[in-house]
């Protein structure tokens, strides 16, 4: 599944999660909207109360993958997904950043999501506050709770090289939980088709 939107200099921004499932692409298109939606517009946990009107979530798509993780198939659903918060938003380049882990120590089997940054009023001496980033968590919580509940997962991968240690290329890790980090991340590249203007 990857998601798009936009931020609030209307650049791009998107983010992926690896899923293996018995669903058909369709049906899992119809659960990852709605997934996605009660991630973003919750009452409790929502995350767009978090963003400014300028971000917002626009579209995912289902893809299909063959055995190497190429892509065979890809079906699209479009969102309108709005940032509500009246306060100011972050620069772009930061990020809340979401680790995933599963019951394995090894590098290969955790993985990170870079989702947009929350508004200012969640920064308090230059980290996230524990409220900001436990909303973050249940809602992303939320997304992989309606990812297991027909038995589909999660999961990372090796990808094409073996890795330290030996593990074979393409293998699965399941991830069992996901938590987001008080220190906020950045990703450049979101940035990095934005001109400066000097004076």
């Amino acid at each position: 599944m990857k998601v798009f939107g936009r931020l609030e200099s209307n650049e791009a921004y998107s983010w992926s999660w690896n899923i293996t499932s018995n669903q058909t692409a369709a049906a899992l298109v119809t659960t990852m909207a709605a997934a996605l939606t009660d991630m973003w517009s919750n009452g409790t946990y929502g995350l767009g109360a978090q963003y400014a009107p300028g971000i917002r979530l626009d579209s995912f798509d289902i893809i299909t993958l063959d055995g190497t993780f190429r892509e065979t198939a890809k079906l699209s659903h479009a969102l309108t997904l709005l940032g509500t918060s009246g306060d100011n938003a972050l620069s772009d380049k930061s990020t809340m950043v979401m680790k995933k882990v599963s019951t394995g120590l090894r590098r290969n089997q955790r993985g990170f999501t870079h989702l947009p940054a929350p508004v200012e009023g969640d920064l308090s001496a230059g980290l996230y506050t524990t409220t900001a980033r436990n909303r973050f968590t249940t809602a992303m919580r939320a997304v992989l709770s309606a990812i297991a509940a027909d038995g589909s997962t999660l999961f990372v991968h090796t990808g094409a090289t073996t890795t330290h240690g030996g593990v074979a290329p393409y293998t699965k890790t399941v991830i069992t939980d996901v938590t987001c980090s008080n220190k906020p991340g950045t990703q450049r590249k979101r940035m990095s088709k934005v001109v400066g203007a000097y004076s």
